[in-house]
């Protein structure tokens, strides 16, 4: 890696789940999953054979940062074509916060993420499926995210919470769960100076990333990949989260915030349909 003005986050040993309290920063866990059946012998083709031929939300860009834009696809056609990822014509389409393990239940057994997660805490999975060049704008999640890269590889950009307040650029963009930033980690990087609050990791498949809630992060796919990330706290947390998040969305479904400024709703026209690739229709 030679990102100007960011330094590599160095690997730790895990120790255990309840390890994970005491972590303020984040941490990488080196091959941590490695073992996984999922990482073993998950690929796009095997994948695209197991899920339902069912229609899924695409995410177009960078909706953090961008305008809002999506396109619905067949997840089956989706799966299919991330096995080309050499192919520059194909259009970065993300399949973000996606349930796949609701979608194929069959799936969980490849999966592990009891044996991580500190015991009585509440938890929710969720995929992050794409091909390279696809990404997530720069913002901080309201809970605790443990994230697995099962298939290709994945760079995090981290930011120390703070940073992004003291350089006024927080969005008003809406979002459910997390914050966002006006800007992306490496303009931040550039403008502060101050290399001793950016980070930047590269995890391969088996590695586990905790990145704690309010630390900000930008996410960038290096090759087509899947991550899991598994968003967690304590109970009496997360209810009081879950409820403030549902009582806000309730006032945006209203129009009274984030009204036309959110990453829930389309905000700019959609392309025709006969701009759209073969593939996706």
């Amino acid at each position: 890696m030679t990102d100007v003005g960011f330094q590599s986050l160095a690997a730790t040993r895990f120790t255990g789940s309840q390890a994970l309290r005491r972590y303020v920063a984040p941490t990488l866990f080196k091959g941590l999953a490695a073992q996984w059946p999922a990482v073993q012998r998950w690929d796009f083709s095997e994948l695209a054979a197991r899920v339902p031929d069912l229609r899924v939300k695409l995410v177009a860009g960078n909706r953090e940062t961008g305008n809002t834009h999506f396109i619905e696809a067949s997840l089956r056609s989706y799966f299919e074509s991330l096995q080309y990822f050499d192919d520059p014509t194909r259009p970065a389409l993300y399949l973000k916060e996606f349930d796949l393990l609701n979608a194929v239940p069959a799936l969980r057994c490849d999966l592990k993420h009891a044996e991580l997660f500190p015991a009585g805490v509440t938890r929710s999975l969720q995929s992050w499926i794409g091909p390279a060049g696809a990404r997530t704008g720069l913002h901080y999640d309201y809970l605790n995210n443990l994230a697995v890269q099962i298939v290709g590889r994945k760079r995090f950009y981290l930011v120390r919470p703070g940073t992004v307040e003291r350089l006024g650029a927080v969005a008003r963009k809406y979002d459910s769960w997390a914050t966002l930033s006006m800007y992306g980690a490496k303009e931040l990087a550039a403008l502060a100076g101050t290399p001793e609050d950016f980070f930047v990791v590269d995890l391969e498949p088996g590695d586990v990333l905790h990145v704690p809630a309010g630390w900000w992060h930008e996410v960038l796919n290096l090759t087509p990949g899947i991550l899991f990330g598994g968003f967690y706290g304590s109970r009496p947390r997360v209810l009081a989260r879950w409820t403030w998040v549902c009582s806000r969305d309730w006032v945006h479904s209203l129009g009274w915030i984030g009204h036309g400024n959110c990453t829930c709703h389309a905000n700019e026209p959609k392309p025709r349909k006969d701009a759209r690739p073969d593939l996706y229709r």
